[in-house]
């Protein structure tokens, strides 16, 4: 059993090699240094969003590694004070402000024609973005992304207990980790809005993620915690006319782990549905 288990993990140390083995570079955006990584070449920027507290390389390391752009490039970058960004005076920024700066990334680089790829959190600054830059997106593949009605679907379903547990969880990234809110997120509406044809595909996890067990939360507040998600998925669904929906079978919500060929799929289908739309 040892061996089969030395020979398994040798077998996947390619895998689990970062990202940061691929020299990133820096633009200043609005007196931060932002860094990003791209590989391939081509007009159309595949671009992935890391989720709040993420940086981008560790939350997409096995999909950017294994996928082969033609004809296309694909791009992350990490919000300021994250991984390869910098950020002296850290504070908490409204979605306003996240999606200003990813604005203004965009144009410097000149990604003038973007499919963007987020995860969980990303998701929401992927949509401020497009109703920013309409225009240049062309599609969105949300991976496992939140929706702004979860914070007040959970607030009212979990217990007085529950709910402080998320409480803490949230007013701690909000003020000491990733210095975004959820809640000033998920108070939004207009901003969220997007064309209504706009072709997204909307990848669920198929492995609830119950992490959040480790705080002792209760079996039935951890329920509500994922059922609560597979509703605000729901809504996500319903925000285009032109949207396919895909179970993750395999993987939960961090999905990199264990099946990012899945994700790599579903880019791929993107860019020829947008290829033929055209």
């Amino acid at each position: 059993m040892f061996k089969y288990l030395l020979a398994l993990h040798i077998a996947l140390l390619p895998l689990m090699t970062s990202a940061q083995e691929r020299e990133h570079l820096s633009v200043e955006v609005n007196g931060k240094n932002i860094g990003y990584v791209c590989k391939g070449t081509g007009e159309l920027t595949i671009l992935l969003v890391a989720g709040m507290g993420l940086n981008v390389q560790s939350t997409y390391k096995n999909t950017f590694r294994n996928i082969d752009p033609a004809n296309y490039k694909v791009c992350m970058y990490d919000r300021a004070g994250y991984g390869m960004s910098t950020y002296s005076d850290p504070k908490v920024r409204t979605m306003s402000e996240l999606a200003d700066e990813l604005t203004t990334l965009t144009e410097k680089l000149e990604w003038n024609k973007v499919v963007l790829v987020p995860h969980s959190f990303g998701g929401l600054v992927a949509r401020a973005f497009t109703n920013q830059k309409p225009e240049v997106v062309k599609g969105i593949v949300f991976v496992d992304a939140a929706h702004e009605s979860w914070y007040q679907d959970m607030k009212s379903s979990m217990s007085r207990e529950g709910w402080k547990t998320m409480e803490w969880i949230m007013d701690w990234e909000r003020n000491h980790h990733s210095f975004e809110d959820f809640e000033e997120a998920s108070s939004h509406t207009s901003i969220y809005s997007i064309p209504s044809d706009l072709p997204i595909t909307v990848m669920s996890r198929g492995i609830p993620h119950v992490s959040i067990r480790q705080t002792k939360m209760s079996y039935k507040d951890v329920d509500t915690y994922t059922k609560s998600w597979d509703r605000s998925q729901e809504k996500l669904r319903a925000i285009t006319r032109n949207a396919e929906v895909v179970t993750m079978m395999y993987a939960s919500h961090l999905f990199d782990e264990s099946d990012p060929w899945i994700v790599i799929e579903h880019i791929e289908k993107m860019i020829s549905k947008i290829e033929n739309e055209t």
